[in-house]
């Protein structure tokens, strides 16, 4: 079936470059004024006299996306698309400034109102233009989510490596997996896996959850929750309650956009939340990040409500929330996708256009024929998981290219993070869910949250995720070994997953993944970084769920839920025990900056360049006390590699027997499926073969398979596979498998396994010496003083280890000299 795939994935190529290259029909292009400013939400409804807005009308000429866009020299205007007739909000945007992108659904005839309003500042015109895109609402294909039985790891990384849609949604024996097509269940039986199904039909069950958000939200105007919200936000949501807590609250509350825009040209936007919130001091850094992976929208809720736990908290007088405030800063970027998060929660809305109390026979909202068609062609952008970068313009994205399931163009930005970027569990197909991107840190996505911690003393990390009921630690390969801070890391986990009754385990447990969030953070930074898969009942189940896991009433939790379990990742941001600090005297406004440069390695060794800088500003008296992380990078705290005792072999070659004959069976190949080749690792005096690599290459027409076992004396492969590698489809010209045995002792046999060929292979064994030793480092910061900022007064190397405190007077060094 892998064949097939091969054929399908250069089809879906061709029909992407048309739908990439497909030119939007403009409905209009003009330049907008308003001479008021009047700061109110522009999604809110349709305004009606008054001043601050203006107001168009467009007609969609076919199903499908709109978009509108505003730019203004400055202030800050938002805009909603609204439908004439019942004035619901088919899109809006709500960013800080005066860049806004709103973009939705609607069907052919609708007549919408385009409503841009100016909020606040000087600028009284805008440019704004409206496009739409025909969505084709024909040949839709059904999605279902399957549960896979994989009994060992073994399996596990297997059925990660097949090119489908697997979810992070696992436990015991198993891994759940959105099957988009007749095709990939196919895949799944050529590979001998069994499956249940889980939901039969993902856009009839989003329909129904919809319809359940409807009611909920009638039955609860307010909800547990800290800002009463009762049903999933929408993109511009976000942007208003930002914008809301840092009008209301500025004395607690600063708005933080990030420094890239995303491909479709939106902002990324967060909040920072402190005691004083614009002050340059040294206070440890907690980081709540949401909404990398676009249908997971519960990962935005919670941590958009724990921006309301922290402001409301401390203004009803909580004694632990102000002693959290005043001592910490957190900072909030709810949505770090915001191009796929808007194309996902938009689908989804097209089930909620009724009003959700007339329902049809299944029990649904009530929705017309119309828009239940778009509702289901767009179904697919509904479960998007990546970016929107065009797969035929690296330098572009449009989330109009709808998803085709598994086959989906866009990066996965928690693929594409720089640290061990390009190894297992991450795809090198661009169609492919879990594709890494064309190197590390190609993504505005992660570009973003890299430079927001790097710029940071993040000492505590959080990124959110559904779905698996997991708090995940680094490493995220099983290769790497456990961290040097083993022991506080699986502390401060098993204290998270005390209250919201998640498993506590290492990333690489749930399967091998790379290029992820706290991968990167944790081994470039020392902060503790984790991420939390929310909840067990789908990537965005109905609202009342996602309640649940906020407050402990789930049927898992065991505590007080990821509300409880946020205090603890706060608390040990707090902890002075759990970083380190450095404190003493400075001039009086003096600015101290840390830095420190280095080569991060990627999965194939290969280096990039990283960066943190941080500053801080000593006050009035001079005195300064600086929450950091160690200075030394857990990455070079353990000793690695050895001394090598000779030189590595020649490579050695074997190639094709012939006489196999396909069997598309992995597992349990009948011996006329597969041919056995004997290597014996040379040994002796002066030789050091510290790893082989074992590699078979043959067209891409052709897949081959590979297992490495030990040999007997007969020469017979025996025991289980110490090493194995059943790749999907890894290119679209060349097939490849690889595997590495570490300390190669003996004889090996490769079986070469004929899973669907139909020509020869070439094999390979090239041999390595061992990685260069590297003893167990101390690295130091370096700490520079500044008066007045950019002008360097004094710099020295200042070495500080978790729970260390160092004292020092800057003061003789870095006073200004006349």
């Amino acid at each position: 079936m892998r064949l097939v795939l091969r054929v399908v994935v250069l089809s879906i190529l061709g029909c992407l470059a048309q739908v990439g290259t497909a030119s939007a029909a403009g409905l209009l292009s003009k330049q907008v004024a308003a001479g008021t400013a009047v700061d109110r939400s522009c999604t809110a409804q349709r305004l009606s006299g008054g001043a601050g807005y203006t107001q168009d009308t467009v007609t969609m000429p076919a199903s499908g996306a709109v978009t509108a866009r505003l730019n203004a020299a400055g202030g800050d205007w938002d805009l909603a698309i609204l439908e004439a007739d019942t004035g619901q909000v088919v899109a809006g945007s709500a960013y800080s400034g005066a860049r806004e992108v709103a973009s939705g659904y609607a069907v052919g005839g609708e007549r919408l109102v385009v409503q841009a309003c100016r909020l606040t500042g000087s600028a009284a015109t805008a440019s704004l233009s409206v496009d739409a895109t025909a969505i084709s609402t024909s040949g839709v294909q059904v999605s279902k989510l399957v549960r896979v039985s994989t009994p060992t790891r073994e399996r596990r990384n297997e059925l990660a490596g097949l090119g489908l849609d697997v979810t992070e949604h696992g436990g015991p024996g198993f891994l759940e997996v959105v099957l988009h097509s007749a095709q990939d269940a196919a895949k799944l039986a050529a590979r001998n896996f069994t499956f249940t199904v889980d939901v039969p039909d993902l856009a009839l069950a989003a329909k129904r959850d919809r319809a359940a958000d409807a009611r909920f939200a009638k039955a609860y105007p307010d909800t547990e929750l800290p800002s009463g919200q009762n049903t999933y936000r929408r993109l511009f949501d976000y942007g208003e309650d930002m914008k809301r807590l840092a009008r209301e609250h500025p004395d607690l509350v600063r708005p933080v956009t990030l420094n890239h825009l995303t491909y479709e040209g939106r902002p990324v936007e967060g909040i920072e939340i402190a005691t004083n919130p614009t002050a340059r001091d040294g206070r440890p850094v907690f980081v709540q990040l949401g909404v990398h992976h676009a249908r997971e929208w519960p990962s935005g809720e919670h941590a958009m409500e724990w921006a309301y736990e922290l402001v409301l908290g401390y203004r009803h007088g909580d004694a632990r929330v102000r002693r959290l405030v005043q001592s910490t800063r957190t900072v909030i970027v709810p949505i770090v996708n915001p191009d796929g998060f808007n194309a996902s929660r938009e689908a989804g809305q097209l089930y909620m256009n009724g009003d959700g109390a007339d329902t049809d026979a299944d029990g649904s909202g009530d929705i017309s024929n119309e828009e239940f068609l778009l509702a289901a062609a767009t179904h697919p952008n509904e479960y998007r998981r990546k970016n929107c970068r065009l797969v035929t313009d690296a330098a572009a994205g449009n989330c109009n290219q709808l998803s085709l399931g598994a086959a989906e163009p866009g990066v996965d930005p928690n693929r594409n993070y720089g640290a061990f970027w390009g190894g297992p569990g991450a795809d090198t197909n661009p169609l492919l869910q879990s594709y890494r991107g064309p190197g590390p840190f190609s993504e505005p996505e992660s570009q973003n949250v890299r430079e927001l911690v790097s710029g940071r003393q993040v000492t505590t990390l959080i990124t959110n995720h559904t779905f698996s009921g997991l708090v995940l630690r680094p490493p995220g390969i099983a290769a790497q070994g456990t961290t040097p801070d083993e022991p506080v890391y699986k502390a401060l986990g098993a204290a998270m997953a005390g209250e919201n009754g998640y498993a506590n385990q290492y990333g690489y447990e749930l399967y091998d993944t790379t290029g992820t969030t706290e991968d990167w953070s944790y081994w470039t930074t020392g902060g503790l970084g984790f991420t939390f898969e929310i909840g067990d009942l789908g990537f965005h189940p109905p609202f009342a769920e996602t309640v649940a896991e906020w407050n402990g009433t789930s049927d898992d939790a065991t505590g007080g839920g990821n509300r409880a379990a946020y205090y603890h990742a706060q608390e040990n941001t707090a902890n002075a025990a759990r970083h380190s600090v450095i404190a003493g005297q400075a001039p009086a406004g003096a600015v101290l900056r840390l830095k420190k440069t280095f080569q991060t390695p990627t999965f194939s060794g290969s280096t990039f360049t990283d960066t943190l800088d941080t500053t801080m500003k000593a006050g009035s008296t001079g005195a300064f006390e600086w929450h950091v992380n160690p200075s030394t990078r857990p990455l070079v705290q353990k000793a690695s590699g050895r001394a090598p005792k000779g030189d590595p072999s020649p490579p050695q070659s074997f190639s094709s027997k012939g006489g196999t004959v396909p069997c598309a069976n992995f597992d349990t190949p009948p011996p006329n499926c597969y041919e056995d080749h004997v290597i014996s690792v040379p040994s002796g005096a002066g030789v050091d073969n510290a790893k082989a690599t074992f590699r078979l290459e043959f067209p891409a027409v052709s897949d081959w398979d590979m297992k490495v076992y030990r040999a007997d004396s007969s020469g017979n492969a025996t025991g289980e596979p110490i090493a194995s590698s059943g790749n999907g489809a890894t290119s679209l010209t060349l097939g490849f498998e690889e595997a590495t045995i570490i300390d190669p002792v003996g004889r090996y046999v490769v079986r070469v396994i004929n899973y669907a060929a139909a020509g020869s292979f070439t094999g390979s064994v090239t041999y390595a010496g061992p990685d260069p030793y590297q003893a167990a480092q101390q690295e130091s910061w370096t700490l520079f003083c500044e008066q007045p900022e950019g002008t360097i007064r004094s710099a020295r190397q200042v070495f500080v280890s978790r729970g260390q405190r160092r004292s020092l007077d800057l003061r003789g060094d870095c006073r200004v000299r006349r």
